[in-house]
């Protein structure tokens, strides 16, 4: 079985714990044949060098985030590949710090995520005080639409945990929003992108996987690619679950992850 895990973070961006080298260590170790080390952005859009330490990196830490992680690809090179990326916010009418400074760096590939929807971070619990369930579809599809208008700016390869808005709060995973993850997913596989399997639901509320099944379905069914990420925050997290998503994602009909080297797709058997 060909192993794979894109999605990682470390210590740098003060969530997390653990070093690069102790991710690809302990990668190595467990027989994982592609790491992606992909730690997030600082808050490009933010004037600031440091605006949110309990989420992302200072900018000025950024370029040796960035060479540690290629002089591990180069001192592993043989035994594990590394791939060097970096997970960064969409933030609607604030691309343009993140193009800039992304394109400083040879990444392998960038993740995008919509962490701040609606002004809160998607995790806030306070999002839904006073929120009638009757109005869950509507967040839902509001949501979607924002992860798709994320896969429409070019600027990523892959699409993080594009239904996390779930994460805290548990019955949000069942609420129907069919026509707009049509949507999502329509853009993500037109923008050339790929949509992410994301473990880390099960340390929030929710639970289980992003997204969930029936996405994964109608992916499949819109001929979206699909890659794996643990997000892992610890290293011990690395490829959680990675066998039970291998069994749902053939069983649905995938038979192929997509890894990127040098913004470059590739295919790799599931198995």
């Amino acid at each position: 079985m060909t192993v794979i895990d894109l999605h990682t973070q470390h210590e740098r961006c003060g969530h997390a714990t653990g070093s690069l080298r102790d991710y690809v260590t302990t990668a190595l170790e467990m027989g994982v044949d592609v790491l992606g080390l992909s730690d997030h952005t600082p808050m490009f859009a933010a004037a600031e060098d440091h605006a949110l330490p309990r989420v992302a990196m200072p900018k000025s830490e950024f370029p040796a985030y960035v060479a540690e992680a290629l002089a591990l690809k180069e001192e592993f090179a043989g035994r594990i590949e590394v791939l060097v990326s970096t997970e960064a916010d969409y933030l609607a009418g604030a691309t343009e710090p993140y193009a800039r400074e992304l394109a400083r760096y040879p990444f392998d590939y960038i993740i995008g995520s919509v962490h701040m929807f609606e002004d809160k971070d998607i995790f806030d619990t306070s999002r839904w005080d006073g929120l009638d369930d009757d109005e869950l579809p509507a967040v839902k599809a509001r949501f979607f639409r924002t992860v798709a208008d994320c896969a429409r700016t070019g600027l990523f390869h892959v699409m993080g945990h594009v239904d996390a808005l779930k994460g805290n709060h548990p019955r949000l995973g069942a609420v129907p929003a069919p026509a707009a993850a049509d949507e999502m997913l329509r853009a993500i596989r037109d923008s050339g992108a790929v949509l992410e399997v994301n473990t880390s639901g099960n340390t929030k509320q929710h639970g289980g996987w992003y997204p969930e099944t029936d996405v994964l379905e109608r992916a499949h069914h819109f001929g979206v690619p699909v890659t794996f990420a643990s997000d892992a925050h610890v290293p011990e997290r690395i490829c959680d679950q990675y066998a039970d998503v291998v069994r749902v994602l053939r069983d649905i009909g995938f038979r192929r992850w997509t890894v990127f080297r040098q913004g470059r797709p590739r295919l790799l058997p599931m198995e």
